[in-house]
């Protein structure tokens, strides 16, 4: 029996992915910019989540994901990596 994905886990990983993947469209180089920069989104739209939900705070909620402040926190450690150079 296979292991069932939340359905709030696999948007949240789509809306992260999509973020990379724009961002290296619009500024990567290379193939491994890609790899990096989806690991950043998601890790970023992670901290978002887990941030927020600590805080109590959401301003936009599809189900259980919080969409305006996992996008915020992803773009940040975008550039934030695009900045540092990684």
């Amino acid at each position: 029996m296979g292991m069932a994905m939340s359905p709030s886990l696999v948007f949240s990983l789509l809306l992260a992915s999509l973020y990379g993947a724009v961002f290296h469209f619009i500024w990567g180089k290379r193939w491994r910019d890609l790899a990096l920069y989806w690991v950043v989104a998601v890790v970023g739209f992670a901290m978002g989540q887990a941030l927020f939900e600590f805080l109590g705070f959401s301003v936009y909620m599809i189900g259980l994901v919080r969409v305006v402040e996992g996008t915020v926190v992803s773009w940040a450690c975008l550039f934030v990596a695009r900045w540092l150079n990684v």
